[in-house]
């Protein structure tokens, strides 16, 4: 089911379509880096992770820190706060579990709202995915898809590029809906507690 480097570059060369952004990164030093400047880059004042190992989000919790920003992780957020801080991050990071290379999409599952929010709230949606967790085209989500609604409860949410949308004039127009920049992290070599479609 899972794809190589073929795949890893063919879903890059298909969000840059979009509109996205894909990097393919080989360390977590690499997109500790990645993120940090993304967050001078914006002036991030506040972000947001879910999703990802502990030990991957502390590291990325100070690189972001050093940059200049506040950084949660939403399990350490008190829910009386929660709705607050999603509608005011600037950056939302996320694991994802599959991306499909043909569309450029990312397949991401989650246990709650916040969890799903943070992918939808912040102007600037990073998702970190395995490299090993590409697959080439929706035809090979089938089995996945049944094993997902075998564990019960959990939203399965498909994002396919910047939100975007057309007023009458047919003028494409990113954000409205959603985030206004998407940036898909490819990380090689992910360690096995990280989102990864299982």
């Amino acid at each position: 089911m899972r794809a190589g480097s073929d795949a890893a570059q063919r879903l890059v060369s298909e969000l840059e379509k979009l509109g996205a952004v894909g990097r393919l990164f080989g360390s977590r030093g690499e997109v500790v880096k990645y993120l940090a400047n993304l967050v001078m880059e914006r002036r991030a004042k506040l972000v947001l992770i879910s999703g990802l190992d502990q030990e991957f989000s502390s590291e990325l919790r100070r690189g972001i820190a050093s940059a200049g920003a506040s950084c949660f992780e939403l399990d350490d957020v008190d829910p009386k706060d929660l709705r607050r801080l999603l509608e005011k991050a600037e950056i939302g990071v996320t694991g994802a579990d599959l991306a499909v290379a043909e569309t450029g999409s990312l397949v991401l599952t989650t246990r709650n709202d916040a969890e799903r929010l943070l992918s939808c709230l912040p102007p600037v949606h990073v998702a970190i995915i395995a490299k090993e967790n590409i697959v080439d085209s929706f035809l090979e989500l089938a089995e996945w898809f049944k094993k997902m609604q075998s564990q019960g409860t959990r939203t399965v949410s498909v994002i396919t590029g910047p939100s975007r949308t057309a007023d009458i004039e047919r003028e494409i127009v990113l954000g409205v809906h959603g985030p206004h920049e998407l940036h898909v992290i490819i990380l090689d070599g992910m360690p096995d507690g990280e989102k990864s479609g299982s």
